[in-house]
């Protein structure tokens, strides 16, 4: 019975849990929950594996190793942080006696008092900026309110900068909005343009579409203004709204010297228009659509309408800049598809001015135009029409055959004179065809004097 009492009185005495000490290399100290010494060996490992002389040795590796067989070989480290912004990190390790944590110990009650002095004096002084800066960098606590005259403020920017962390930068930036006039803030946005890149994206990434344009337009941006402007009112999901502010936003925002960009802008409000007036007449939706898109539409419906329409397809063409090539390729598909072959050839074949013959007008090379033609199902007698107008036989046999225009090879072979041509063809046919009885029926001609 004595026994168990000592062996209790010893279990409520003892303990295997140490107490804490900070010198003690325990897990869950030190930076990011690595002990201080273990945070300085990654240091001195950090160091060793940076490039340059300055940090001493030419290490492969993060962990000091000279091994070079692994096969994902990870990219050097300056590529992806840069060196101040890591040198700040391995500096964590030694907090300022000035201005980082207090050492915890047991102290004295006078030096309580002057430790309790020199923080409500600290509170009201100025901190070096570049201790502030690595504060905000590292998530440590932090207060720029300190800070109250331009010239420091003005020096807070540069330290963030230098540092080159971007969300220092912004920290700094917001700031600076808090407590100057904006005169003086763009003032000093406009001699920083890389704090005022930061700044820019903070105010278009929560759409502060009025800051934003202020801050553009006094950068001497005033066309980026103008197309940020135009871009926030086009995000407006109601397309009658919509037109109601693009139309406003062109005449708030774009000036007579940029008469190219306002005269896009003006052709985009008007084929919203017409997208949103043709849709509901066709019963269709047109909106979002590309000239071009709108193009094929009224070609497939609207070829009727009359040229001074606006649905007509080449008053379309002409509001909104669309080139010939885009036209004549438009056009020919989209009537090729409804069979209109008047129609296509009603834009493409004009008559000479003295009534003989005729003669193409077209932007696109006429073997594109044939070969379209035929994917799009046109009868012989239309490609042979088109395959007249192949300036050269060789060429005019090569296309024709390869779309099986078998006429257009034997005319073109009788046009050359080539005999041999029209036999050789002659026997790719079937006998009894049409094409094949149209082969010897030219062989017959006695009037044509054979080359070979």
């Amino acid at each position: 019975m004595a026994r168990q009492d000592t062996e209790g009185e010893d279990f409520w005495n003892s303990s295997s849990i140490k107490s804490f000490n900070f010198d003690d290399d325990e897990p869950g100290g030190g930076l990011f929950g690595v002990s201080k010494s273990g945070t300085a060996r990654l240091s001195q490992q950090v160091r060793a594996s940076l490039p340059g002389e300055e940090y001493g040795g030419n290490n492969d590796s993060l962990t000091g190793s000279t091994s070079t067989t692994s096969s994902n070989t990870a990219p050097p480290l300056h590529t992806l942080i840069s060196e101040k912004c890591l040198t700040a990190i391995m500096d964590a390790d030694y907090p300022d006696t000035a201005y980082g944590d207090p050492v915890k110990r047991v102290m004295k009650p006078e030096e309580e008092i002057r430790m309790l002095k020199r923080q409500v004096q600290e509170r009201w002084d100025e901190p070096p900026v570049e201790l502030t800066i690595k504060h905000i960098f590292l998530g440590r606590p932090h207060s720029l309110e300190s800070y109250r005259s331009l010239s420091s403020k003005r020096a807070l920017l540069d330290a963030a900068i230098n540092l080159g962390d971007g969300n220092a930068i912004l920290a700094v930036i917001l700031f600076l909005v808090q407590t100057l006039k904006k005169s003086l803030l763009h003032q000093i946005l406009a001699s920083n343009p890389v704090a005022a890149t930061h700044y820019a994206r903070y105010l278009a990434t929560r759409l502060q579409a009025a800051e934003l344009t202020d801050l553009l337009v006094m950068l001497g941006k005033s066309r980026d203004a103008a197309m940020k402007q135009y871009q926030l009112c086009s995000s407006t999901q109601n397309v009658q709204r919509q037109i109601q502010k693009l139309r406003s936003c062109i005449s708030s925002h774009f000036v007579q010297g940029d008469s190219p960009l306002k005269k896009l802008a003006q052709n985009h409000v008007a084929l919203l228009e017409w997208e949103l007036a043709v849709g509901e007449m066709d019963k269709e939706n047109l909106i979002g659509k590309s000239a071009v898109e709108c193009l094929a539409h009224a070609c497939r419906l609207h070829w009727e309408d009359p040229r001074g329409s606006p649905t007509n397809p080449f008053a379309l063409a002409q509001l909104h800049g669309i080139n010939e090539k885009q036209l004549h390729w438009t056009i020919l598909s989209e009537r090729a598809s409804q069979k209109a072959w008047p129609d296509i050839d009603s834009v493409f074949i004009t008559k000479n001015w003295i009534g003989s013959g005729s003669k193409l007008k077209l932007a696109i090379p006429i073997d594109k135009v044939v070969i379209q033609l035929h994917s799009k199902g046109a009868p012989n007698d239309v490609l042979s029409k088109y395959l007249g107008f192949v300036d050269s036989y060789e060429k005019r046999i090569a296309l024709a055959q390869k779309i099986g225009c078998h006429k257009t090879v034997i005319d073109s072979y009788a046009a050359l004179r080539d005999r041999q041509g029209i036999q050789g063809y002659k026997a790719t046919l079937h006998p009894g065809s049409e094409e094949f009885l149209h082969a010897e029926g030219v062989l017959r001609v006695s009037t044509t004097k054979w080359k070979n």
